[in-house]
């Protein structure tokens, strides 16, 4: 799969140190510096406050500028350690990265040792991606860091996925989209869909949000028993898996966003900030998924992090159906 952030308040103490044998100029700058602290900051505001998950074990962390990385090694985040890459970030896993703009969350699959690789903001306002003190660059680090506290959590249902086909090398939570979208049948559905979720998310009568998400669902599943059958039947499992993980990142990101103690941004906003140019399926459908189930199912965290886990659908599911008020929205 694409290389796709931590919920750590020990992270906030954060220290930048350097070990004897690295370079004396591997130092973060005091802006990235900042920011990466900010950065873990708003992904504790989500999951432990806002969510209410509790603190999971730390991902190795690997942040780099143009000239070294920085990894947080130790369980409590206490120091970073600080070394030249020399044009390639070493990665957990044995491989490599070109210190460009990039965010994502991985595993070595030998170890099973999760961790995160970001480029610290210098390297994005360099680029010009965004311009210095947009937000939406903590969106991004709260979006990808999220996927390290699904990892454990769907691992049994992407291997049972897995069982049934084996991989290309190139699958990527994009590889539906591009298998389906020269479909018109697909691609109309898939617009509905979308259409109707951030319908009913935005609609403040809950019987007739409801009534939008349900037959958002409808759409949902009738599309992919349609579509999902002979050599592509694999590709089912896939669709609900990636809507969950890009779903819930999407909507992680629009959280601290919207959060008056974090991003401060308005909804509508913040919600266009974490869509984009819409282009990707299971970032803007997932986004507008978990807008309706947070909106509609209480305590959905619970159950999307249980045992066993509940994917995007099938909380969209519950919810649809679920009788009791909506939650509060904060």
């Amino acid at each position: 799969m694409k290389r796709p952030v931590l919920s750590c308040s020990a992270l906030l103490t954060v220290i930048c140190a350097v070990p004897a044998d690295a370079q004396a100029g591997c130092r973060m700058s005091a802006g990235d510096f900042s920011w990466a602290k900010s950065a873990l900051q708003a992904s504790d505001l989500v999951m432990l406050h806002r969510l209410h998950l509790i603190p999971d074990g730390r991902p190795t962390i690997i942040l780099f500028d143009r000239t070294c990385s920085f990894e947080a090694t130790s369980p409590s985040g206490a120091r970073w350690i600080g070394t030249s890459h020399n044009g390639s970030i070493k990665l957990p896993d044995g491989g490599e990265a070109p210190p460009a703009v990039t965010s994502f969350a991985s595993r070595d699959e030998k170890s099973g040792r999760r961790f995160f690789v970001m480029a610290l903001p210098s390297i994005w306002y360099a680029a010009k991606v965004m311009p210095p003190g947009d937000k939406g660059l903590t969106g991004v680090f709260v979006h990808e860091f999220s996927h390290t506290r699904q990892m454990d959590v769907l691992k049994e249902r992407f291997e049972s996925a897995a069982a049934i086909h084996k991989l290309p090398d190139d699958f990527t939570d994009d590889t539906i989209q591009k298998r389906f979208q020269s479909d018109p049948n697909y691609s109309a559905s898939i617009g509905r869909e979308i259409e109707l979720l951030y319908r009913a998310a935005d609609e403040p009568d809950v019987l007739k949000a409801r009534s939008l998400a349900r037959e958002a669902l409808e759409l949902m599943q009738l599309r992919q028993k349609r579509s999902f059958t002979g050599e592509d039947a694999w590709l089912r499992p896939y669709d609900d898996l990636f809507l969950t993980m890009e779903g819930f990142g999407q909507w992680a990101g629009y959280a601290w966003l919207s959060d008056k103690k974090g991003g401060g941004m308005d909804r509508a906003a913040a919600m266009t900030k974490m869509r984009g140019s819409g282009r990707w399926w299971s970032q803007d459908e997932g986004l507008a998924l978990f807008l309706v189930i947070d909106k509609l199912l209480p305590g959905w965290a619970g159950q999307a992090f249980g045992s066993p886990p509940l994917l995007g659908i099938e909380m969209l599911g519950k919810a649809v159906a679920a009788e009791q008020p909506p939650s509060v929205r904060s």
